[in-house]
Formats: C-alpha cells, sequence, structure tokens
C-alpha cells in the first residue's frame, strides 16, 4: 500500500475545556462586541442595534471557529454591494463583508496568540505592504485627497483579506470549501440578478452606488447615446457592469474545475446549471470585452485540460449558445452582438478611451517618479479636449497605475502580481507529486492560473485592479498559501511492493 501524506493538521479547531477556552470566549465576546457596535454606530441603523444581541451571538461563534469566520468571509464575496451598510461616496465604506472579514481576522490572531500559533507573512505580504507604503505617500502631493483615502483603504482592505487568507487557507480541502462556497454565492446572485433584469427596472449609474438602490442589479447605460440612446447592462450586486462581468468571469474556470473532478451525476448537473447561469449574466452585463473575454476564458480552459474537446462537447456547447441566444434582451443585440458597434466611429467608448489612454501616457510621463496618488480621478479630465466629467479614470489598470504611483510602484505591484500566478503555476507542478489527487488535484492551481490571466488581459481596457475583486485575492491568496504548504511537504514515497505497472499489490 503506498504511502501518502495526510492533509495538512487544521490550524483551527473548537478549544477544549482548559482555561484557553474561556479565554477565547471571553476575547472573543468583547471583540466581536466591540466591532459590531462600531459598525452600527458608524451607520446609525436601529434596526441593526436592535438586532446586535443576535449578532453578537454569531460574532462569538465566528472568534471560536476561525475556519468558519473564514469561509463565512468567501462565501459573501460575491453580494458586495448588497452587504455595504454605506453609500459609494463615503470616505470609508462599511460592508457585512468587512465586518465579517474583520471578525474572522480577529479570530484567527485570538486563537495564534492564545495556542501560541505562527503567523505567516512572508514576501508576498511584505511586497503589497510596500505597495500599500508606496500608496500612503501619495497623500503628501495627491491633488484628490477624499479619493486618495478611499484608495488607500480599499489597498488595506486587500492587504487584511490577503493577510486572512494566507493564514488560514493553508489546508486544501478548506480551500476547495471556500471556492465552492464562493461559486454558489455567484449563483444564488446571478439567478436573482436574471430575475431582476427580466422582472425589475434599472437605475441610472450614478444612483447604483446609493444605498436606496441596493437592490437594483440592472444599470441604465447613457455613454453610448449616440448610436444606442440608453442601453440596459446587468451590473448584479456591483457598482458597474464591468466590475460584475470580471467577478463573473473569475469563477468560469473553477467551475470547469469542480465539474471535471465531480463524479456524482446529480452534482455534475447542478454545477452546470451554475456555470450556464454565470454565463448568461455575463452576456447580460452588456460588455463587449468581457463576453469576448469569456469565450476566450472557456477556449482556454480547454487548452489546459479543464475540459477535453470533443464532437458531443461541441455540440453541447453550440445548442446551449442557440438556446440561451433566443433569451438575450434586445439591449444585448443591439451593443454586443451588432458587429458594426465594434468600430470607432460607432463606438463612443472605444474613441474616449483611446483619448484617455493618450491623456493618461501623458500624465505618466509628467508624473514618472512620483505619481499623483492613488484614487486620483481629477488629473485626466485636464489633459482632455472638449468636454469631460470631473473625475474620470483612464480605463486601463497599467497606465492608471504608473499615473498613480510612478515607475516604482508600478513595479512593486505588478510583481506582485507576477509572483503571485508563478505560485499557482508552480504550484500546479508541485501538487501530483506531494498530495494525492483526492485531497487536491493540480487542476485547482491551473484554473487560478486561467482567472488571473483572464483578470491582466480585462485589464488593457479597464483598470481592474481598482476594482473590490474581491473574488482575485482570493484565489490569489489561497494560490500562494497552499504553495507554501506544498514547499513543505515532502513528496510521496511509492510503495515497494507496487508492481510494474506501478499500482499496490
Amino acid at each position: 500500500m503506498s504511502m501518502t501524506p495526510a492533509e495538512p493538521a487544521a490550524r483551527f479547531r473548537l478549544p477544549t475545556g482548559s482555561w484557553r477556552s474561556l479565554q477565547a470566549v471571553l476575547a472573543g465576546s468583547l471583540f466581536s462586541g466591540a466591532t459590531l457596535s462600531i459598525g452600527s454606530a458608524s451607520v446609525g441603523s436601529p434596526l441593526l442595534l436592535l438586532g446586535l444581541p443576535l449578532v453578537l451571538g454569531a460574532g462569538v461563534v465566528l472568534m471560536l471557529w476561525p475556519a468558519v469566520a473564514f469561509l463565512l468571509t468567501a462565501s459573501i464575496i460575491p453580494i458586495e454591494r448588497l452587504g455595504r451598510l454605506t453609500s459609494d461616496e463615503t470616505a470609508y465604506t462599511i460592508s457585512l463583508m468587512r465586518i465579517v472579514g474583520t471578525l474572522a481576522l480577529g479570530s484567527f490572531l485570538l486563537h495564534a496568540l492564545i495556542r501560541r500559533r505562527r503567523i505567516a507573512f512572508g514576501s508576498a505580504f511584505w511586497l503589497y505592504t510596500s505597495y500599500f507604503g508606496l500608496a500612503l505617500l501619495g497623500l503628501f502631493h495627491s491633488s484628490h485627497p477624499l479619493g486618495t483615502v478611499r484608495a488607500c483603504g480599499a489597498i488595506l482592505g486587500n492587504l487584511l483579506f490577503f493577510w486572512l487568507v494566507i493564514n488560514i487557507g493553508q489546508a486544501p480541502r478548506l480551500a476547495k470549501t471556500a471556492v465552492a462556497l464562493w461559486l454558489t454565492t455567484t449563483v444564488i446572485v446571478g439567478v436573482f440578478t436574471i430575475l431582476t433584469w427580466h422582472f425589475g427596472r434599472g437605475v441610472s449609474e450614478a444612483d447604483l452606488g446609493e444605498t436606496a438602490s441596493r437592490f437594483s442589479t440592472v444599470m441604465v447605460d447613457t455613454s453610448e447615446w449616440e448610436a444606442l440612446d440608453s442601453t440596459a447592462r446587468a451590473a448584479g450586486p456591483t457598482s458597474h457592469a464591468a466590475v460584475y462581468a470580471m467577478n463573473l468571469i473569475l469563477t468560469l474556470p473553477f467551475f470547469l474545475y469542480f465539474l471535471k473532478h465531480q463524479r456524482a451525476a446529480g452534482w455534475r448537473l447542478l454545477i452546470a446549471a451554475g456555470l450556464l447561469v454565470t454565463m448568461y449574466n455575463v452576456v447580460l452585463t452588456n460588455t463587449r470585452a468581457a463576453i469576448l473575454l469569456a469565450v476566450a476564458v472557456l477556449l482556454l480552459c480547454g487548452a489546459r485540460g479543464l475540459y477535453r474537446f470533443s464532437a458531443g462537447g461541441v455540440v453541447a456547447a453550440l445548442l446551449a449558445v442557440a438556446a440561451m441566444l433566443p433569451l438575450a434582451p434586445e439591449a444585448v443585440w443591439h451593443r454586443v452582438l451588432d458587429s458594426s458597434n465594434y468600430s470607432v466611429e460607432r463606438s463612443a467608448t472605444l474613441r474616449i478611451r483611446f483619448e484617455y489612454w493618450a491623456a493618461g501616457l501623458q500624465v505618466a510621463q509628467d508624473h514618472w517618479l512620483e505619481g499623483i496618488g492613488v484614487g486620483n480621478q481629477q488629473v485626466i479630465p485636464l489633459y482632455i479636449k472638449g468636454d469631460a466629467p470631473e473625475e474620470t479614470t483612464v480605463h486601463n489598470e497599467y497606465i492608471m497605475t504608473a499615473m498613480e504611483v510612478g515607475v516604482i510602484g508600478w513595479l512593486v505591484f505588478f510583481s506582485f502580481v507576477g509572483l503571485m500566478y508563478a505560485a499557482a503555476h508552480r504550484a500546479a507542478r508541485l501538487a501530483p507529486a506531494r498530495w494525492p489527487a483526492q485531497l487536491l488535484h493540480a487542476d485547482f492551481f491551473v484554473a487560478a492560473q486561467v482567472a488571473m490571466l483572464a483578470t491582466v488581459l480585462y485589464g488593457l481596457q479597464v483598470d481592474v485592479f481598482h476594482f473590490p475583486l474581491k473574488g482575485w485575492w482570493l484565489i490569489a491568496g489561497l494560490s500562494w498559501a497552499l504553495y507554501r504548504v506544498l514547499l513543505d511537504t515532502p513528496p510521496i514515497t511509492p510503495s515497494i511492493h507496487s508492481n510494474r505497472e506501478g499500482n499496490p499489490s
């Protein structure tokens, strides 16, 4: 019988009946109570204050089980704006994601200190911390202080979430469960978005960020009014259709991963249905780049072995597309499926992007060392000839980052992004020799690589890493955490009693 390494021991279990359990309960009560009370007072919600005892009890439970708190954090990633307790225009937004994430991080630190467990940092953490430090320097010279404060708050949130993931997400089965919950919530949100698209009404992009429009999932886009008047686009529970589209695309490789490695017919049917719901939502976003990228991601997944190309599979895919096309609303046909709109003459967004890119390159050249400060959206309009909004981004992640933090910050940030991809790539090569396939197959890391590649490609036409893209941070954190575990895991030793075919005798 072959010897296989056991799954890395669960780092966080329910405390025993020792005095440390009492410490955990008392400290957890104080921490969760303080966090939730401050959150309630900040938003001034009477309902939240009335429900504080119930929420406080849930907070104590989360403090006792860091793994449960982590899984809950992963499961609420897709709800984004639905969980926000403040509007998008506030200096620092308060959301359910941040409250639960803070509880999860506090729970981890509490158990780590009481049980004297090692706290992971690593080169990736310090690299992104360096970027955060460079972003903070922008506060001293930014011409848009509020925007810079908001952006620095978002960067700090990413850093803390990444730290949480690399510390708790070190067990393969826990990592798979976290991703599965993320996908499940994505499907639930997708069904809700489909229903509100067909039976609800849309709101303007400006109103979408208000708390009163929390349950609105369709935005009315007027950016191409010259050719299309106004266009309905699914934004889901996010602040924009482009953000929602990228959130959906990140999940596609993992749907295919679970579909490939699930043997039960019932589960395969549910996963396939979830994949179709997600793809239909991508179509409803009415975002040309997103739909093209989604198709490219599916093809890349096939090329990387997440599914097999076959005649039957191609026919099934074509039938699924044919079944979905009649469901596509008229707005999608006019904006996305009309080939004449893929031209500068017919597409105002393409013309504007070219103007913004030229202006952004000039800004980056003028501020090549120190940048203009992260979140500064008031500089680009100064470089645009003619009418321009008071605030806007450059709609290109690479130019935007160069503008904000200069050449040094640009190198630091994209070194971090490259390091995450390298970790997933290396983990995919290490996993087969160190873990049995049923524990965590190397395809998990292949799916992570495809998702990361999709993100950097999407960044060519939008400032993608400026999105609250917690799905990407979950993937990156899990890839880094599991890669570090794999480095410390000895290779599987084959049995000396194996026969010539390599099977145990």
